[in-house]
C-alpha cells in the first residue's frame, strides 16, 4: 500500500535537519562490488560448461544467464551512483568508481553532470536527463508492454549511449573533449574485457554474456527502477521509497537505492546509512508538498509488486 500523509509531521524535513550523523561512508562497497564480479564469473563458467550439452541446452540456459548478468550490471551502476556523489569508499576513490562500476557498464565521468542535473531539475522536461525514463505514464496495457519492450530489445540502450534520449543538452566546448575522453576510457575497458573473455572462454562470450545483457536486461532493469522511483499513474513527478521483503527491495534497489526519497532529500547520506536515516526522517518525509512540488511517497511491497499493480490497473 501507499503511505502518503499518514506519517506526515507538521513541519517537513529540510536539508538543514539534524541528520549529519549519517554522513559517513564506509568501505563495504568494495567487497560488495567484488561479490558482483564473482557472480559474473560463476555465471560465465556455468554457461561455458553447459555448451557441451548441445546448442539447445546452451540457448535455454543463456536466458537466465542474461537476466543474472543484467541484474549485476544494474547493481554496478547502483554502486557507481555512490561515486557520482563522491562517496565510493572512505575516503572517496574516484578512479576506482569508474574503473569498477562506470566504464565496464558504459558510463564515463561526463555522466556525473547529467545525474546531478537530475537532482537539480527533477521533473523538468527540458533539463532533467532522466525525465524521458519516467514521464508519460502508459494509458493502457499495450503501451505499458511496448515501453518495457523498447527498453528490453536494446534500442533505448543505443539511443541513450548516443545521447539521443536525454532531456538535458550537453554543454558546449569543453564538454566535447570530455565526451571523447570518456568514450576512449569506455572503449579501453571494454577492450580489456574482450581480451579477458578471449583468454578465458573465447571472445564471442564477451558479446553473448556481457554486451548483450548490458544492452537488454541491464537497460530494462535500469528503466524499471527509475520508473518505479519517479513515475505516477496520475502523471505527477514522484520521489518514491520502496520497501517490502528483502527480495522486493534488492531486486532493483541494490546499494540501498530503494531508499530513494531519503537520497533525494539528503544527497550527502551514503548508501550504508540510508536505512538508518529512513527510520529517522520517515515521520516527516512522506507528505504532499503541494501540486507544484514532487510527491514524496513510501510504497511497501517491492519493485515487482509496484509494476504488477500498475499493469493490472490499466485497461487493455
Amino acid at each position: 500500500m501507499y503511505t502518503v500523509g499518514e506519517e506526515t509531521h507538521q513541519h517537513p524535513v529540510t536539508r538543514s535537519s539534524p541528520v549529519q550523523e549519517f554522513k559517513t561512508a564506509n568501505n563495504r562497497i568494495f567487497p560488495k562490488t567484488l561479490a558482483i564480479y564473482c557472480l559474473f564469473a560463476v555465471v560465465v563458467a556455468l554457461l561455458y560448461s553447459i555448451r557441451e550439452l548441445g546448442t539447445g541446452a546452451f540457448l535455454v540456459a543463456s536466458v537466465p544467464a542474461w537476466i543474472v548478468i543484467g541484474w549485476g550490471q544494474l547493481a554496478l551502476f547502483n554502486a557507481l551512483h555512490e561515486g557520482l556523489h563522491m562517496r565510493f569508499g572512505a575516503p572517496h576513490r574516484e578512479r576506482l568508481a569508474w574503473l569498477l562500476a562506470g566504464w565496464p557498464v558504459g558510463f564515463s565521468d561526463s555522466y556525473r553532470r547529467l545525474h546531478l542535473d537530475h537532482h537539480r531539475f527533477l521533473g523538468d522536461p527540458q533539463r532533467d536527463p532522466d525525465y524521458v525514463n519516467y514521464a508519460g505514464f502508459p494509458g493502457n496495457r499495450r503501451q505499458f508492454i511496448a515501453r518495457c519492450a523498447m527498453n528490453l530489445c536494446g534500442v533505448n540502450s543505443v539511443l541513450q549511449f548516443l545521447g539521443l534520449r536525454q532531456a538535458a543538452a550537453p554543454e558546449p566546448g569543453a564538454a566535447d573533449c570530455s565526451r571523447v575522453r570518456g568514450l576512449l576510457q569506455i572503449a579501453m575497458i571494454q577492450g580489456l574485457l574482450l581480451l579477458l573473455f578471449h583468454a578465458l572462454v573465447g571472445w564471442q562470450y564477451y558479446l553473448w554474456l556481457w554486451l548483450l545483457p548490458l544492452l537488454t536486461f541491464g537497460k530494462f532493469f535500469s528503466f524499471a527502477r527509475t520508473f518505479c522511483e519517479h513515475a505516477s499513474p496520475g502523471g505527477r513527478v514522484t520521489v518514491r521509497t520502496i520497501t517490502g521483503s528483502f527480495l522486493g527491495e534488492k531486486l532493483l534497489g541494490t546499494f540501498c537505492f530503494n531508499y530513494h526519497a531519503e537520497h533525494h532529500e539528503h544527497v550527502f547520506i551514503p548508501c550504508n546509512e540510508l536505512e538508518r536515516a529512513h527510520r529517522r526522517v520517515a515521520p516527516a518525509l512522506y507528505h504532499d508538498r503541494g501540486s507544484d512540488e514532487p510527491l514524496y511517497e513510501h510504497y511497501r511491497g517491492g519493485y515487482a509488486a509496484l509494476l504488477w499493480g500498475w499493469f493490472r490497473a490499466l485497461p487493455w
